[in-house]
């Protein structure tokens, strides 16, 4: 019976799931086309689709989808430890990262002071519901939704004293209300502000010691097994299914150790990224891999949000919250600028705005909480989940606002992407599928054209595109880098010396442009025939080369040597029988 229960729940939940990723995909264009972060559009959709509007993700969908969360989490955590990379640590300045660590226990200090002050002037709680509660949130704020601040950074590819703060700021804030809430909450269960049936015992403040010290420990260790795994694996998709197979065992451990599955993820990602010779090209290759997941995870966040209950649940205290945590990060950064002398403008006035976001980390966080039954803790949960739609929207938008004004994001609108393929008409892709399907003669086999050599799925760089969209298109294509106009005429291919030279520069020079590196503009005539295209792989000694409609010359795709050689050799084979 309850096997025939899982199988109609998962078949339910399909469905569900394959319209979502489309809403998805469509929020996330939509939010491009307006000039919205695309974290705040899903995050709008998962409040519409949710059960406080069309209740199209129940309750019940989003309570199956929690290991998701984790997984998504996990990721999340992954990333920001890797970001502590030697790249990072080097281009930081000491005082710079003190800023961070101080700025942190500011804002904890801050969000306490300033919400039980509000809480003691209007309300009659108990002074210890008013200490808890108040201690809690301070713990609880200092947290700056990971999840959605490294997705607007990503974005809009945003780089800078600003930005490296802004993760230095993460990684500690995440760590501090992960172990502060941690200890506190094993502090109120020891002298029974919370019950548990332990309550008294020193064994909880034993757990509390082994859940951070473990988790550390577990996420350096898998770390370092993961980084000794890597050198024995040349596929990419291997390494990338072990990182997320590592995080899965982590948070298996965190589940019958009794350890912190968010930390074992975090220390994970900077054992990995520190130990490995190529653990930086792994945590980006795991950061792109992200996207879908990012997405659906943030939908999932926004079904927390139902609008009715917004202002009915907590009311006061709500907004007590959201202005004690914003006053009290604005005020924690100036503090911390003026004690550590921070003279750049760009952290000084506007690292308080990039860290306003708020959930992901909070999220789990709270529903730990809400296991406890006393007003207290479901007060705690409430004030919570009612502020995440403020924060959520509001924060992407100041943290645009934030680069924007450090001059680490050049316009409002993201970098247009100055990437170019093939386009082929719908009737082109018709064609190709029954050419694969419709059975041909053996004869007709081996064929002197090159076309079905030819990969067209080759992403070129037009001769407009500036240097930082260079700089991304090198990091995300090979092997072949061609570049063309407008209409993806061909125009020759990027040499890579010429590009070295420049950004050894200290700083990049907006009027330099892709045509600016255009090489060699070799090519092989679409029309070719193999023993042509051979003929002129020997001429060139080149291993790849682009194909060219020499008629209009619109670039078609590359083809390799190999494959021609290849192609040869299996039509002599032929010929010969």
């Amino acid at each position: 019976m309850q096997e025939i229960d899982m199988l109609n729940a998962l078949s339910e939940t399909v469905p569900v799931l394959g319209v979502t990723l489309l809403l998805c995909m469509m929020a996330g264009k939509m939010s491009k086309k307006l000039g919205v972060p695309k974290v705040s559009g899903y995050i709008v959709l998962g409040a519409l689709l949710g059960p406080g509007v069309f209740n199209f993700l129940t309750h019940s969908f989003t309570e199956s989808f929690s290991f998701f969360n984790e997984l998504a989490l996990g990721l999340i955590l992954f990333n920001i430890g890797g970001e502590f990379n030697k790249k990072l640590i080097s281009s930081m300045k000491k005082d710079k990262i003190l800023y961070s660590i101080l700025s942190v226990q500011l804002v904890v200090a801050f969000i306490f002071f300033l919400f039980f002050i509000l809480l003691s002037t209007t309300t009659t709680l108990p002074l210890s519901h008013r200490l808890i509660i108040s201690l809690f949130l301070g713990l609880i704020g200092v947290e700056a939704a990971p999840p959605t601040t490294l997705l607007v950074l990503k974005e809009y590819n945003a780089k800078g004293l600003l930005s490296l703060s802004i993760k230095v700021y993460l990684a500690f804030a995440t760590i501090t209300a992960v172990v502060g809430t941690l200890i506190l909450t094993k502090f109120l269960e020891y002298y029974g502000f919370w019950h548990v049936p332990q309550t008294g015992s020193t064994l909880l403040f034993a757990e509390a010691i082994w859940n951070i010290v473990g988790s550390v420990i577990f996420g350096v260790t898998i770390g370092f097994l993961l980084s000794y795994f890597e050198r024995f694996e040349t596929k990419v998709g291997n390494i990338l299914f072990a990182v997320i197979a590592a995080i899965l065992f982590g948070q298996s451990l965190s589940y019958y150790l009794k350890v912190d599955s968010l930390l074992i993820s975090l220390f994970l990602g900077f054992t990995v990224a520190n130990a490995s010779s190529v653990g930086e090209k792994l945590h980006e290759s795991v950061k792109d891999i992200g996207g879908s997941i990012y997405a659906l995870f943030f939908v999932l966040a926004g079904t927390h949000i139902e609008f009715g209950k917004l202002a009915g649940s907590v009311g006061l205290l709500g907004i007590f919250y959201i202005v004690s945590r914003i006053l009290g990060i604005f005020m924690a950064s100036f503090a911390a600028s003026y004690a550590l002398k921070i003279k750049e403008e760009s952290i000084k006035y506007y690292h308080g705005l990039g860290v306003i976001s708020h959930a992901g980390a909070a999220l789990a966080i709270v529903n730990k909480v809400k296991l406890h039954s006393e007003d207290s803790a479901q007060l705690i949960f409430n004030i919570v989940v009612a502020s995440i739609f403020v924060f959520e929207v509001l924060g992407p938008f100041l943290l645009k606002i934030a680069l924007l004004k450090s001059d680490e994001i050049s316009s409002w609108n993201p970098t247009k992407d100055k990437t170019s393929k093939l386009k082929l008409e719908f009737r082109d892709i018709i064609e190709h599928f029954k050419d694969n399907i419709t059975p041909k003669q053996q004869e007709e086999t081996f064929k002197s054209a090159i076309s079905p050599l030819v990969n067209t799925d080759i992403v070129a760089i037009q001769a407009d595109a500036n240097l930082e969209s260079i700089k991304t298109y090198l990091g995300d294509h090979s092997p072949l880098y061609p570049v063309v106009d407008k209409e993806h005429c061909f125009m020759g291919t990027l040499n890579l010396s010429s590009i070295k030279k420049v950004l050894e520069k200290t700083e990049d020079d907006p009027l330099v442009t892709a045509h600016s590196f255009i090489g060699e503009s070799i090519f092989i005539p679409s029309n070719s025939s193999l023993e042509g295209a051979r003929d002129i792989f020997s001429m060139t000694q080149k291993e790849v080369l682009p194909v060219v409609n020499p008629i209009n010359r619109v670039l078609e795709g590359i083809i390799f040597s190999k494959d021609i050689l290849v192609s040869l050799s299996k039509g002599e084979k032929h010929f010969d029988e």
